[in-house]
């Protein structure tokens, strides 16, 4: 089995094939890479972030106190198992500070909603501690004590260092698979107006992504790179169920996978990125596709 780790890259913005312009249903102008600084770095430090005011029911209706501090005060609360490692979910968030600043969120990026992948360090810890103890349908904010937010570095001009953050969160349903095959999970959770080109065996693919193990998180990250991965089809020169997966990609696709450790670096693993048997995890925007004569 062939690997890499992808030799890659920053933004969506393509530096030998363009996907700035890739026209998506959400209208959005530009594309973001959810959940991290992605969003977050295209604020200026001297910059006002205006948002509009999160509504709220006035009276919450019941508290949860964790031993480690954090804080979930229920608005409203969902039925059935609570969430956990392993669940891909949509959820409406944002997130502030004590003083009420809301720093990050997706109605930043012009969605209603974002996909999010629970247990697998998608942001700071405290988000999955808090998670795991959610049901879909519960509309909660949670206080998350520094250590468990953006810790003593914080963000830069945007979070200070050692800032308690507080959550604002509705879990609105579990996110199943697209597609499924040889144990990979597909989820498409954005696509063009009109559907582009699907992915054949030798065509040229340009895209953007991050991908994490169970243990590292974004071990690698084209977003902060500046050029975009180019691959051709079937050269080997990624995993085997990556290769798989973009097979159900068609150009302008949003794409998550999970790859279960067969398809990926085995008993093996990574280096100090992938230990042996573990899954990984790809967030994926496919740019360009272009097909083989």
């Amino acid at each position: 089995m062939k690997s890499i780790v992808f030799v890659v890259l920053l933004m969506f913005a393509l530096s030998s094939c363009d996907i700035k312009g890739v026209e998506t249903n959400s209208d959005d102008a530009e594309e973001v890479n959810y959940l991290e600084n992605d969003t977050l770095s295209k604020v200026k430090e001297t910059d006002t972030i205006k948002v509009s005011k999160v509504k709220v029911p006035e009276v919450a209706s019941d508290t949860l106190k964790l031993e480690n501090g954090i804080t979930i005060t229920y608005f409203k609360k969902g039925e059935g198992e609570k969430l956990k490692k392993g669940d891909m979910i949509k959820i409406d968030y944002r997130a502030k500070l004590e003083n009420g600043k809301i720093y990050d969120g997706n109605h930043m990026v012009k969605k209603t909603s974002i996909p999010f992948l629970v247990g697998w360090n998608q942001q700071t810890p405290g988000w999955d501690i808090a998670l795991k103890e959610l049901r879909v349908g519960d509309d909660v904010d949670v206080f998350l004590p520094a250590k468990y937010a953006r810790g003593e570095k914080g963000i830069k001009g945007i979070v200070p260092p050692n800032a308690n953050n507080i959550l604002s969160i509705r879990v609105l349903e579990r996110f199943e698979p697209t597609v499924e095959v040889d144990d990979i999970q597909i989820w498409k959770y954005d696509e063009l107006k009109s559907p582009g080109d699907s992915i054949g065996f030798k065509d040229e693919v340009y895209l953007n992504y991050w991908v994490s193990s169970e243990s590292k998180p974004r071990y690698d990250n084209n977003y902060q790179r500046g050029e975009t991965f180019k691959l051709v089809m079937g050269d080997g020169n990624i995993v085997p169920g990556l290769y798989k997966a973009l097979h159900f990609g068609r150009e302008g696709d949003r794409l998550m996978i999970k790859i279960p450790a067969k398809e990926a670096y085995g008993s093996e693993g990574l280096t100090d990125l992938v230990k042996p048997n573990e899954a990984i995890f790809y967030d994926i925007q496919i740019g360009k596709v272009i097909k083989t004569k």
